[in-house]
């Protein structure tokens, strides 16, 4: 006795199996503290405003994970302590605000295209 496949029954299986094995398996959950929710909306409202879009906290995370390993706050703190002039602290601002700038800059075009497609 042959069986007659029902494509459609079919393709709505593939369909819900697939978002069943993505938002399980590739997403994840994690705890916060309501604390701790404020500060990384602040964040995430200071954030959209500097690069002009809306963001995910996931986005969130991964430019403050990024920002940090570019930057080395025991550097900061060591030129803090040190005495220098005033020209030298003038030219390491200037400096610093070139590298975000630059770093923002490359975030917009590694990202560009994936959020121009999706508004």
């Amino acid at each position: 006795m042959l069986y007659q496949v029902n494509w459609i029954i079919v393709e709505r299986f593939i369909n819900l199996w697939y978002t069943f094995y993505t938002v399980y398996t590739l997403s994840t959950t994690i705890k916060l503290s309501k604390r701790t929710k404020e500060l990384l909306t602040d964040v995430l409202i200071k954030l959209e405003s500097e690069l002009g879009r809306r963001l995910s906290y996931d986005e969130v995370i991964k430019i403050l994970i990024e920002r940090g390993k570019t930057r080395n706050p025991r550097l900061l703190l060591k030129l803090a302590e040190m005495k220098v002039s005033r020209e030298t602290v003038e030219e390491a601002h200037r400096l610093l605000e070139e590298e975000t700038e630059f770093e923002e800059e490359v975030f917009r075009r590694r990202y560009r295209t994936r959020y121009e497609c999706s508004n």
